[in-house]
């Protein structure tokens, strides 16, 4: 009797449960801002608070001026100093993601030039100086901090002087790939 009974579950189960289709890829999102909003809220307040370890030790207590009742008074020893420079470095780090997503617009309209050699390799550039700086935080050391900030400075620099560096924000000279042989 006992064998019909397993036989019959098995049955009943196999048919209940149709073979499991690999799940569908989903579909792409279109990216939420233009490069220069990615810039102006991750990598421009992140990218000073690193730059201000160059002058100030992140591990000293920052007076703080008159905010009560706001945001920066509540939440302002939440993390700290090194912590903030720990999440800022990821910022800059991963935030390359974020530059390199397909359908991102510059903020003259065009496509961000993702194809472009030179500009792959000035993210991959913003990604190591992120890991190095993120490497220095850690060690909670202002001068290794300092250093990793040269880096820093030159991946932003290099990648502003061919893309951003070309008149007003919303100039067409923007976000163009150099003719090939000149910058």
């Amino acid at each position: 009797m006992r064998t019909p009974i397993i036989g019959l579950s098995l049955a009943l189960i196999s048919s209940t449960s149709p073979a499991q289709a690999p799940p569908k890829p989903a579909p792409a999102v279109k990216p939420a801002g233009t490069l220069a909003q990615v810039m102006r809220g991750i990598y421009f307040p992140n990218a000073n608070l690193i730059f201000d370890v160059q002058q100030h030790d992140a591990a000293a207590r920052k007076p703080m001026a008159d905010t009560r009742g706001t945001a920066s008074f509540t939440y302002a020893d939440t993390y700290s100093g090194w912590e903030q420079i720990e999440a800022a470095a990821v910022a800059l780090t991963d935030g390359v993601d974020l530059i390199l997503k397909p359908g991102r617009l510059c903020q003259n309209g065009k496509p961000v030039p993702l194809q472009a050699a030179d500009f792959r390799t000035f993210a991959r550039n913003m990604r190591t100086a992120g890991h190095a700086v993120l490497a220095a935080a850690r060690t909670k050391n202002q001068e290794k901090v300092s250093d990793a900030t040269n880096d820093l400075a030159d991946a932003c620099a290099m990648c502003h002087e061919v893309y951003r560096d070309k008149g007003p924000a919303d100039s067409a000279a923007r976000c163009t790939p150099p003719v090939s042989g000149r910058r």
